[in-house]
Order: C-alpha cells, then sequence, then structure tokens
C-alpha cells in the first residue's frame, strides 16, 4: 500500500521574513506528526468502521505512523504479526478488489497436507462460537487446527481388531473403527489419506468440509470448502481517502503549528 502523497503549502509561506522562515522547519514537523497521528488514530479507523462489518479493535489500530523527517510521516499497516493474521495483508485486496487473503488457517491446512491446494476453508458461523465482534473466535479456530493435527488415523494392527465384529461365520478381516474417538475433528477430503486404505467417504457419507463429533451420532460442519479463492470487493479505497484528508487538513495543520513555533 506504499503511496506518496505530497501537499505544497506556498501559500502560507509567501511575504514571510528570514527570521519567521527559520521556524518553518520545527513547524512543518509538529504538523506532520499530527496529521500522521489523525489520520492512523481518527480518520483511517472511522472509514473502516463505514466499510467493514464490526472491524475488531487490532484492525482499527493496525495503521501506523512515523515522523521521519521535517516535512516527511510515513504510514504503514502492521505486518509480520506474531499470531493471527496480518493487517497489511488482509486489508490489501480491499484496497483494489482481489481474490481474499488467504488466512494462517487456510495455509496451515494446505501446508500441512490436508485440504487440497484448490480448497479453501469457508466458515458456517452458526456452528462455531463466535467474539464480541461476532466474527469467528481465534479459540475455535485453534480447537479445529489442534483436532485436525492430531486426527490421523495411526496404522491398524492385529491387536487393534474388534473381537466383537465378525460377518457371518467369517474371521476378522477389518478392524473395528469408532469415528467419535478416531475423528473428534475430520476433513473430506484429507490428502492425508490418500496412501491408506481408509475411504471417507465410503465411511461417513458426507460432504466435503471440515466436521465435528459430538458423541456418536451428532456432527457439525464447521466449514465448507470453496474451490476457488473468494474475492474481496475493492470497498476501501486506502490511498485516495488519505490523499483527500491530507488536501483537506495539511494546510491548517501547518498554519496553527506554524502560529505555535512564533510565539
Amino acid at each position: 500500500m506504499a503511496q506518496t502523497i505530497t501537499h505544497n503549502i506556498d501559500a502560507v509561506l509567501q511575504g514571510l521574513d528570514l527570521y519567521t522562515r527559520t521556524k518553518i522547519p520545527k513547524a512543518a514537523r509538529v504538523a506532520i506528526g499530527r496529521l500522521g497521528y489523525d489520520v492512523a488514530n481518527k480518520f483511517v479507523p472511522d472509514r473502516m468502521n463505514m466499510v467493514f462489518e464490526r472491524p475488531n479493535q487490532f484492525t482499527l489500530k493496525s495503521l501506523n505512523y512515523k515522523v521521519v523527517s521535517n516535512y516527511e510521516v510515513q504510514l504503514d499497516f502492521r505486518k509480520d504479526v506474531g499470531k493471527g493474521n496480518d493487517p497489511a495483508r488482509y486489508l490489501y485486496p480491499s484496497t483494489v478488489g482481489a481474490p481474499a487473503y488467504e488466512t494462517k488457517f487456510s495455509r496451515y491446512l494446505h501446508a500441512a497436507g490436508i485440504a487440497p491446494s484448490n480448497r479453501y476453508p469457508i466458515p458456517v458461523k452458526e456452528n462455531l462460537a463466535k467474539n464480541s465482534y461476532g466474527k469467528v473466535s481465534q479459540g475455535e479456530y485453534s480447537k479445529v487446527w489442534t483436532g485436525l493435527s492430531s486426527s490421523r488415523p495411526k496404522r491398524r494392527q492385529k491387536k487393534d481388531l474388534d473381537s466383537s465384529l465378525r460377518f457371518g461365520q467369517s474371521k476378522r478381516r477389518m478392524t473395528g473403527f469408532n469415528p467419535n474417538a478416531n475423528f473428534r475433528y475430520f476433513s473430506i477430503p484429507d490428502n492425508r489419506m490418500m496412501n491408506t486404505s481408509f475411504k471417507q467417504t465410503n465411511l461417513f457419507g458426507l460432504g466435503d468440509g471440515i466436521y465435528r463429533a459430538k458423541g456418536r451420532n451428532d456432527l457439525q460442519l464447521l466449514f465448507t470448502y470453496a474451490k476457488s479463492k473468494p474475492k474481496t470487493p475493492n470497498i476501501f479505497d486506502y490511498q485516495s481517502f488519505v490523499a483527500k484528508v491530507v488536501e483537506r487538513r495539511a494546510e491548517g495543520t501547518f498554519r496553527r503549528a506554524f502560529k505555535e513555533a512564533l510565539k
């Protein structure tokens, strides 16, 4: 989202004597700092509240500002976040209209070899706990993540055979399988099972998605799988918005700072 926005203050400087002009750098630094603060902490968050549905505080406070010289302030969204998703990345599609940012949860499913590379999880919100902003809570993602990580079935051995499982008078030929015990959370499809004899679709008869087993007969669909990345519309024209704020407020902010510098 890098872009240079400039504003000409020549109109303010006309007719100033040499001594008065010595106050310009100080006044400019104060003005540019105030403008950066207002953009990052007031105007952009207000704009986010207008265009996004109940943005959380992490998103609203994601724009940083830094005065780098008497005449320049840098604005940039947070990136390289340790936990969660980076605002710099997940906000970008909404500024240009592009495929939605792939979340860490989606990237995990692909990296772990669970979901095919052309499948993208879409939460079924009514079956998942939500935070105060009405979004799926981070705790739910963590539970599913952990459950899927531990859900891969182990190789079945002779000692695992269920002694009560028979087909007529024939000898035991397969392992007794309790889906509730082995797959509290499971994905269909799950690429980790491509080389096993376990066939999910034959066992469950379910459509694609991520499920949670509750008891023996209660299954909940937690995520469906989209076959392409969802597209985010261009609803947050951040650069144009900031340019308009600068155009509207820069001169007045500098005039006030300059007046203070002359006292």
